[in-house]
């Protein structure tokens, strides 16, 4: 028993090494993977090497058989043609024919010693018409060695020799007999005998040059079978080696992803236990697997409490806050900005930043007044400026920043951007990336409540939207006043009232329609939103009276952009039936605290300023002062 117990630990060692059990997972496929890599090039090698035999053997019979089988035939052909031309010469009595078939012969016997020369040395042959000038065949000879084969083609050169001079003979005695058809017929029988022995002669020589042929053949067929058994041999080889190691390496990983497997099912099936964590046994790939499982279940534990946090708070704001927090300090991303996007306007705002003295730092104004300009908010998706700096020409932070911003999905539209700054030293971090994969996690979370939060919002803002220029109404003043002053007083920034009023709004309506003066006070509200910031607040205080509140604006600040509404609106042409319509508008100017620390107190002052500006020419700009106020108030 002892003896088998140590055999079975020999055997178990054994088998766990060839399994690479003590390495990582990564390096047993990567071993697993050189095996398979090195039969899978012994296989080539056999295959490459077998190839390059084939090929040489080819190439004998391709660049050195065959051509010179081609020539012999070739020479065969012309030579038989020549005998023909020669039968004609004795058949016939007429000059012309006698003299043509003569050349042929001639030409024919000419291209024969030709070829058999070149046969017998080497070089290049040119096969082509002699009548049009059309070339066949063009190819290179090697020259034959063999002296056998050497002897058989300079007989058969000698015996052409003789033919040509037959030939001669033959023309000549066939003219010289005029009208006799018999003449030269001892001739044309030594011709013939001469080219049916040459013609014997280079045939056993094609004979010859056709069992090379068979020999070399039947050799590559013999390589050819040694080749499919050698590469079965390796195939085979490799292929039971890969099994057994596969089989090995797949038993001692199963185990444990099984047991990961069940507790993942358990927990998508919401069956586990997520107090319980998965045991760390190993410091592998396994083990990572099990430490980020555990890691998920906090991860899952602390998002689940925030949700249901951000859940039960008051307003969207507070969720904002919320979020802006979580990335500030737990995460630990110090330099994180929020923008969210109106759902009315196309701009966007910024709701959460480190500093509020920082609002307008990150990016170009562009971005808050027209929205399409963000990258986000035109493709959905993440932009990073790490592997392109030039992805987004908005951004103004440092060369040594990079950027991520990161869309917030609301109903599957972009509704905010989270834009966190990073230093690009730390871009490659692994810890950034998994700060940003929590911070996404987070995001994600918080989307169907910032959806459900922000539609609650925009339902309480229809209630205080003016319809026709879409600038807030009289309830949201009545609704907001009180929590307005108190930002302002608790933060210790300015405000400033801008009442204004358009003058002789009523020669609109009597002359061209109220129709016309619909369109011309949306236009005004226009003029007036597209000069001022998203931070600010336009009012449609009566008929056609607006009230603007400029926030946390320097002290002194509000007479250049009231200059800017009077202007903006004084060369505004609004299209109308039959041309264009230019009006004016009177403004007043009241600032909190500086005239008051009552918001309906500044609303007062700053109508007192506007009448002040009407009773001083109209399209003008007046402060408010203490001596406009009638002196028994």
């Amino acid at each position: 028993m002892p003896n088998l117990r140590r055999m079975s630990t020999f055997l178990s060692r054994i088998l766990d090494t060839l399994a690479f059990i003590n390495l990582p997972v990564r390096k047993k496929f990567l071993f697993f993977s050189a095996g398979t890599l090195f039969w899978m090039i012994a296989i080539s090698a056999v295959g490459f090497f077998m190839i390059f035999d084939f090929g040489t053997e080819t190439s004998k019979l391709v660049d050195v058989i065959h051509p010179q089988q081609n020539t012999l035939n070739n020479v065969v052909r012309k030579l038989r043609g020549a005998n023909i031309s020669a039968y004609k010469i004795a058949l016939n009595s007429a000059p012309e024919e006698i003299n043509e078939n003569y050349y042929k012969a001639k030409i024919r016997l000419s291209d024969c010693r030709s070829l058999l020369d070149t046969l017998r040395k080497g070089g290049l042959v040119k096969d082509y018409s002699r009548v049009t000038g059309e070339l066949y065949d063009e190819y290179v000879l090697v020259g034959i060695a063999d002296p056998v084969k050497v002897a058989i083609i300079e007989k058969a050169l000698q015996n052409i020799e003789e033919m040509e001079s037959l030939l001669e003979k033959i023309a000549a005695a066939r003219i010289s007999s005029k009208n006799q058809p018999i003449a030269g017929n001892n001739q044309v029988a030594d011709f013939d005998a001469l080219a049916a022995a040459t013609v014997a002669g280079l045939t056993s020589l094609s004979v010859s040059l056709s069992k090379e042929w068979g020999s070399v053949t039947d050799l590559m067929k013999d390589k050819f079978n040694l080749s499919l058994i050698l590469i079965s041999l390796t195939f085979a080889a490799g292929a039971l080696l890969s099994i057994l190691f596969g089989f090995l390496i797949a038993r001692n990983l199963i185990i444990p992803i099984k047991a990961i497997t069940a507790k993942f099912k358990a927990f998508t099936a919401r069956e586990s236990d997520f107090a319980r964590k998965l045991p760390v046994t190993s410091r592998d790939e396994l083990g990572e697997l099990a430490t980020e499982y555990n890691h998920l279940l906090e991860t899952m534990e602390v998002i689940t409490s925030f949700k249901k946090i951000i859940e039960e708070d008051e307003n969207i704001d507070i969720i904002y806050l919320r979020i802006g927090d979580i990335i500030t300090r737990e995460i630990g991303f110090p330099r994180c900005f929020i923008y969210e996007i109106g759902t009315i306007r196309n701009a966007s705002k910024i709701v959460y930043s480190p500093d509020a003295g920082d609002a307008d730092f990150s990016c170009r104004e562009e971005v808050f007044t027209g929205v399409d300009a963000c990258r986000v908010k035109r493709t959905g998706c993440v932009v990073s400026s790490h592997k392109n700096s030039r992805i987004c020409g908005h951004f103004l932070g440092d060369a040594g920043d990079i950027h991520v911003c990161i869309p917030i999905l609301l109903s599957g539209v972009v509704g905010g951007v989270v834009q966190i700054i990073i230093k690009r030293n730390d871009a490659e971090s692994p810890e950034v990336a998994r700060k940003l994969g929590r911070t996404q996690e987070y995001i994600t979370e918080a989307q169907p409540v910032l959806s459900s939060k922000r539609a609650m919002r925009a339902y309480r803002e229809l209630s205080v939207r003016d319809a026709l220029t879409e600038t807030y109404n009289r309830r949201f003043l009545q609704e907001s006043a009180d929590t307005i002053t108190a930002g302002i007083l608790r933060r210790g920034s300015f405000a400033a009232l801008l009442m204004c009023d358009l003058d002789f709004f009523k020669d609109v309506n009597d002359q061209h329609g109220h129709d016309v003066g619909d369109i011309v006070l949306k236009e005004t509200a226009g003029c007036i939103k597209r000069i001022v910031r998203s931070s600010d607040i336009v009012v449609r205080f009566g008929g056609e009276e607006f009230l603007v509140l400029l926030m946390d604006i320097k002290c002194g600040g509000a007479s250049t952009v009231a200059e800017k509404i009077r202007t903006a609106i004084e060369h505004h042409k609004v299209p109308i039936a039959g041309g264009f319509l230019a009006r004016t508008v009177s403004i007043g100017i009241c600032e909190i605290p500086t005239d008051t620390h009552s918001f309906w107190d500044a609303v007062k002052y700053a109508d007192i300023a506007l009448y002040k500006a009407k009773e001083t020419g109209r399209n003008r700009v007046v402060c408010f002062s203490a001596n406009m106020i009638p002196e028994e108030e």
